[in-house]
């Protein structure tokens, strides 16, 4: 394609696992970098039991979604009153500002969930909001089909029914052996990245042929991007967005802009200003 972008890094997620139940190939910020912003951290993960106990978060979005040919769902509950079952295909958007507890399981013990938890950093000024929660179920993810066969679920942005923190884009691509995808951001969408987790892709610009599983993060600017599918089918994790740009200090479960303001978060928390699960699902 005319003006892609160029890439500035490929590289290969971490193996992590956590107890018997979940284990995952974890993208972190040592990867994404500030090419990426504001995007923090993926677990692509299986996950068959319960693993987290219920925990809190702050000024970033802790993003599920589920693949569609999962086996299994998840189901989430949180301070805020949130009872969901995210089932295969959909989506759940916990936006947690000023803060949120929150606890995600499989819906059925035993039975695999594979998804993605995305970490994404929020705006300084919802730092001080109520927590915000998005929940798409399947059919209501929009879904364009590709001119070649191929197709794009629309994650986030777009014609997607709810409205992000800040301006991004998430596509999960499915594309044919030998497919091209060529897509241009909108307008400001300055930062982009990929993940390729099934199949092999020859991206644009990029002399090597990048093999799944692997990441490439490309420079910042107005350019596009365009792949040609080599080997296979091809899937995809598209991430597009406004850079945010804004300081990132971090505690734990928390993302704030000063270490002021993980204080306050920390203390709200101990108070229970965040609110409380109960000690079971019931």
């Amino acid at each position: 394609m005319a003006n892609p972008r160029s890439v500035v890094r490929v590289a290969r997620p971490a193996p992590a696992r956590h107890g018997s139940y979940f284990e995952a190939l974890r993208i972190g910020g040592e990867i994404f970098g500030r090419e990426a912003d504001p995007w923090l951290n993926l677990d692509h993960f299986r996950m068959a039991g319960p693993t987290f106990p219920p925990h809190p978060h702050a000024g970033f979005s802790a993003v599920t979604y589920v693949l569609p040919e999962s086996p299994g769902a998840m189901a989430n509950r949180d301070s805020r009153g949130d009872r969901s079952v995210i089932g295969p295909g959909a989506v759940h958007w916990t936006a947690a500002g000023s803060g949120i507890v929150h606890e995600e399981i499989p819906a059925i013990e035993g039975t695999i969930t594979e998804g993605f938890q995305i970490f994404i950093r929020q705006p300084v000024e919802q730092e001080s909001l109520p927590a915000d929660i998005s929940h798409v179920d399947a059919a209501a993810v929009p879904v364009i089909a590709l001119p070649a066969g191929g197709a794009a679920r629309v994650v986030a942005g777009g014609d997607a029914p709810f409205a992000t923190p800040s301006p991004l884009t998430m596509l999960d691509v499915t594309l044919a052996e030998g497919e091209r995808f060529d897509w241009t951001p909108p307008a400001g969408h300055s930062s982009l990245a990929l993940y390729l987790f099934e199949g092999a892709i020859a991206i644009d610009g990029l002399a090597d042929d990048v093999t799944a599983p692997a990441v490439a993060v490309f420079a910042r600017g107005e350019g596009g991007l365009g792949l040609k599918v080599i080997d296979g089918a091809a899937r995809l994790l598209v991430m597009a967005g406004v850079p945010l740009d804004v300081p990132s200090v971090t505690n734990g479960p928390f993302v704030l802009s000063s270490p002021a303001a993980i204080e306050a978060a920390v203390g709200r928390y101990r108070a229970g200003a965040m609110g409380r699960l109960p000690a079971d699902w019931d």
